[in-house]
Order: C-alpha cells, then sequence, then structure tokens
C-alpha cells in the first residue's frame, strides 16, 4: 500500500500489506512542522519568512501589518520602517506625497494596486498576476500583484516584470 502526504501530496513509501495497490494516507515531517506551528498559533513575521517571494498583510484601512524579507528588499526599506504606513507611503508613490495624502489624490481612484487590494478586501476575490506600474518620483517599476484574503488581511504578492508588458499605473 502506498502512503501519501494528505497535505502536500508528497509519496511517504509504502507500508504492508505490500500487494495491496491501494492508497492510505498520513502527515509528512515538513508538513507536520508547519501544520503545527500553525496550531501553536504562528506569528505574522513567522508566516510570512516562509515565502521566497515579496508578500505583504494589508488590513482593511490599507495599512501594511507585516512585510517579509523579500518584501522589504523590493521596497528598499527594512519592514520596521513600512509595517503601520499606508501601500502608497511604504512604496513610496510619488502622489503619496501630495497635500491630500495617500489614498485621498485624484490618482488613487486609478490606482492599479490599491484598486486590486481593495477588491480582494470587499469581495474576498482572489486575484492572479494583474499588471501595475508603481510610480515613484526618479522611477516607473513595472509589477505583477496578486491579492487574496489571509483571514481579516489581503496578502499581497508583488513580482517585478519586464518593461512595457502592461499598461495600468499607480498613479
Amino acid at each position: 500500500m502506498r502512503v501519501v502526504c494528505s497535505y502536500c501530496r508528497k509519496s511517504m513509501g509504502t507500508k504492508p500489506p505490500l500487494a495491496d495497490g491501494g492508497v492510505t494516507h498520513g502527515m509528512c515531517p515538513p508538513c507536520g512542522e508547519h501544520f503545527g506551528a500553525l496550531w501553536r498559533g504562528m506569528s505574522y513575521g513567522q508566516y510570512l519568512e516562509r515565502f521566497t517571494f515579496p508578500v505583504i498583510l494589508v488590513e482593511g484601512e490599507g495599512r501594511l501589518v507585516g512585510v517579509n524579507r523579500p518584501a522589504s528588499e523590493l521596497l528598499g526599506r527594512p519592514a520596521a520602517e513600512v509595517v503601520g504606513l499606508l501601500g502608497g507611503e511604504a512604496m513610496e508613490c510619488a502622489h503619496s506625497r501630495l497635500p491630500e495624502g495617500c489614498g485621498r489624490t485624484v490618482h488613487c481612484s486609478t490606482c492599479t494596486i490599491r484598486n486590486t487590494v481593495t477588491h480582494t478586501q470587499r469581495t474576498g476575490e482572489a486575484t492572479y498576476r494583474v499588471q501595475a506600474t508603481l510610480t515613484r518620483s526618479a522611477q516607473s517599476l513595472p509589477l505583477f500583484i496578486s491579492t487574496a484574503m489571509d483571514g481579516p488581511l489581503v496578502r499581497v504578492i508583488i513580482e517585478p516584470r519586464a518593461g512595457g508588458e502592461g499598461r495600468a499605473s499607480l498613479s
């Protein structure tokens, strides 16, 4: 009988009766470690550091509550400097420094990143690789943004993309 992890579907070998072609399930050690940490109450920091790509957690008002190391590197700032900021402030959007502030300028209503996060927050619907461009004072960064609900928070995955692929802009 084959033994397969119920969670990740990885093969864990065989067990008697070996002639039986059936499948039974268990939990592999890596999944056991992961779910054990979740069940013990994993912190946001521990949760985020399990991702090898840039991930940000955003609360309902658009403030960052968690940032992993790859996201800090992408933003060019340590997590301690961006947690608590609004998304445009953390990403150094050129328009977030206008007198109205992040989320309240005329440009914010057409901001692809803001609208994608807000859509997921309001509807619970995940998005996948939405094309956006982050406009900073000295540069434009083409990005893909993916979002999903993670409890009461929106999990935002940021992927840099080659220039010229998309037309949406963070303005």
